[in-house]
């Protein structure tokens, strides 16, 4: 249901119920997204990695809930709930705040803690996220599965963290919005 059908103050409640049912999900619970990947590489050995992440019925669980979050025709899409707060708070306090918070979302869907450059292509995390989500869980966009078909081992894997650390980014992202409407309702700078 595009955004536009809900009234203002419906689309934030609709925002905190994803919201919280986005951090009750068991991969946030149960401390999941303690992602890590790390590279050793010795003369004898060679390179070896090693890296942590959730469990595949985990994350595609957590992603259900999430996507909702990053589709752009969804009610609580992150960056039309932004411009919604940043139309509707009556702070200039909570304004800036929230200017801050959208300029490093922003940053952080164009770089992130893991630049990862494929064939002279960065991949940014925005893309990253892209792919993962319409080439291989959510949808079967041809062109984004092959894409991801096309890296080798280790590119899937530097690629596959991208796409996590996004995810956690955007998952705090959606955790400052939530919290800036509690706020801006408790405060009355907010309807």
């Amino acid at each position: 249901m595009a955004g536009n059908s809900y009234q203002t103050s419906e689309r934030l409640d609709l925002f905190l119920d994803r919201a919280n049912e986005l951090l009750a999900e068991l991969a946030v619970t149960e401390g999941c997204f303690n992602i890590q990947l790390s590279f050793t590489f010795s003369q004898t050995d060679g390179l070896s990695t090693m890296s942590r992440e959730p469990t595949e019925p985990l994350l595609k669980s957590f992603l259900v809930t999430f996507r909702h979050f990053v589709s752009d025709k969804e009610p609580v899409f992150v960056n039309s709930v932004s411009n919604t707060l940043w139309q509707e708070l009556r702070s200039d306090s909570l304004r800036g705040e929230l200017e801050a918070s959208r300029k490093t979302w922003l940053a952080q869907c164009r770089g992130g803690p893991l630049r990862v450059v494929i064939d002279h292509d960065h991949l940014s995390p925005a893309d990253a996220l892209d792919l993962w989500i319409n080439g291989r869980y959510f949808h079967n966009d041809k062109r984004k599965a092959g894409r991801l078909n096309q890296l080798d081992p280790l590119g899937t894997l530097l690629a596959r963290h991208v796409f996590l650390n996004h995810i956690i980014s955007a998952t705090n992202y959606v955790v400052f919005l939530g919290q800036l409407i509690v706020v801006g309702r408790r405060e009355g700078l907010l309807d």
